[in-house]
């Protein structure tokens, strides 16, 4: 019987040994012996000792006293470096056998190999850990925002969300993951749910939605809310990510430019009501004197109505240049795409006369320029820089104006280039001052308003426009513009 028995020890996959109670080898199979490198009879009789890695051998000991008929099991685990360097690991389980009396008799001994189990473990342990750094990194982020953050399932459930929100609530976030933000707010939840299923019915976000709100605790305020569906990755259901801005202070801000836009508009509409009516009064005293007594004036009086006239004209045109310069704003600015080439083409014909006059050239860009704007506001940049290379020309020579355009990053650059008497030096720091024309040239016709409605209209534009110190002879203004498709 215990033949048959060894027999089907011999046969088994695992490690099997039994050795007596002062350590010594009784009995081992086959897959023992192979492990260990020798025959089943080299090992009968020798010391368990022998087969166990030294530094094994004290926890071994201590495992093996520590038995009783309590307790006659334990769990052991080693492990080898295999010839080919892999390494591999074994799980002992031994077994104190006693009699009725308590005596130790024997130990029945059996090893497996747990090398997968181990390394899958140890893949699963290390997956874990880098899943809960992951985690941890991503509620750092979450709590970081100063937005409130959270999403939620189609029942209204909030399965994750950062402190800020959770704050907002006046709650924690532990105490808020999981709930029903039904068992939460009661009915006032429904609102929210419904904007909900809207976006996780559609698969459509619902962006920049911009309302009142009031804290459990602090003033009322603004905030703006985009919702975004998703799926699970999992699981496949559907979700609804909610990232809800304060924009308090931005609403307020924008109420004080409202009400000064506002003001500045009422002041500009009553100043030139209050201009314009003493130089209607002079303009029509003027023209009375001149129709009643003007044959008897002599010539000195004659020039003298004629400046009157000539400076109530320049007044009226000084009126109109600042209202313009006032109400341009960005909600005047209708930004579409424009074809900046045609407009350019179009300033210069009509200039084409003023230019043939004086014997002068307009040199246009060969590029299609296509750019995103105004194009009566554009049309207004154009025009003002061409005429004041007209109007600011060297009289010795021809004049000249070049034109050119080039494309980089996205926007389009260009340069109005003369030559002309250019800007003193002294004066170009304030070229685009309101009212800031070069004193050197102040002779010439003009409001000093034009450069400075170009800057505010090319600034509108979200470009920016300068005068080009480096130039010796004439005049160079660089401006860029968003590039658009035609």
């Amino acid at each position: 019987m215990q033949h048959k028995y060894n027999s089907i020890l011999d046969t088994h996959p695992e490690l099997i040994c039994r050795f007596s109670p002062e350590f010594s080898l009784s009995y081992v199979n086959r897959m023992f012996a192979e492990f260990f490198q020798g025959q089943e009879k080299d090992f009968i009789g020798k010391p368990l000792f022998d087969v166990v890695q030294e530094e094994q051998r004290g926890p071994l000991q201590d495992k093996l006293s520590a038995l009783s008929p309590e307790a006659p099991r334990a769990t052991i685990n080693s492990s080898r470096i295999k010839s080919d360097g892999t390494a591999l690991h074994l799980e002992w389980i031994i077994i104190a056998l006693f009699d009725e009396f308590s005596q130790l008799i024997e130990y029945q001994s059996l090893a497996r190999d747990v090398t997968e189990q181990r390394t899958l473990t140890l893949e699963l342990e290390a997956r874990n850990k880098a899943l809960e750094i992951m985690q941890a990194e991503m509620r750092i982020v979450l709590d970081s925002m100063p937005s409130k953050v959270w999403y939620k399932d189609d029942k209204n459930t909030i399965l994750k969300l950062n402190a800020t929100a959770a704050e907002s609530m006046g709650m924690d976030v532990e105490s808020v993951e999981g709930q029903n933000t039904y068992d939460l707010f009661g009915d006032s939840a429904k609102a929210y749910h419904d904007d909900d299923l809207k976006v996780i019915n559609t698969g459509e976000p619902l962006l920049g939605i911009v309302e009142r709100y009031t804290p459990n605790e602090g003033e009322p305020g603004w905030t703006q809310t985009d919702k975004i569906p998703f799926n699970d990755p999992l699981t496949g259901e559907s979700r609804i990510l909610v990232v809800s801005t304060d924009i308090t202070e931005l609403k307020e801000k924008e109420a004080i430019l409202e009400s000064i836009n506002k003001n500045l508009d009422d002041f500009a509409s009553l100043t030139s009501h209050d201009l314009q009516t003493p130089l209607r009064h002079i303009s029509v005293f003027a023209e009375l004197l001149q129709v009643e007594h003007g044959q008897s004036l002599a010539p000195e009086g004659q020039a003298y109505i004629n400046k009157i006239r000539d400076g109530v004209d320049n007044m009226h045109s000084l009126i109109r240049s600042f209202l313009k310069f006032m109400r341009s704003s960005p909600g005047t600015a209708h930004l579409d795409p424009v074809n900046l080439s045609s407009v350019i083409d179009h300033v210069a014909q009509l200039n084409m006369s003023d230019l043939q006059a004086c014997g002068g050239v307009i040199k246009c860009p060969d590029d299609l320029i296509h750019v995103r704007g105004d194009r009566a506001l554009l049309t207004q940049v154009v025009s003002n820089l061409v005429e004041n290379a007209i109007k600011y020309r060297d009289h010795s020579v021809p004049v000249i104006i070049d034109i050119t355009a080039s494309k980089r990053q996205g926007q389009w650059h260009l340069s109005f280039a003369d030559n002309g008497v250019g800007i003193n030096k002294e004066f170009a720091p304030h070229v685009f001052d309101l009212f800031g024309r070069s004193k050197l040239q102040s002779h010439r016709e003009g409001t000093g308003i034009g450069l400075a409605l170009c800057q505010r209209i090319i600034t509108l534009h979200g470009g920016r426009i300068e005068l080009n110190p480096r130039r010796e002879k004439g005049s160079e203004f660089n401006f860029s513009l968003n590039a658009t498709k035609a």
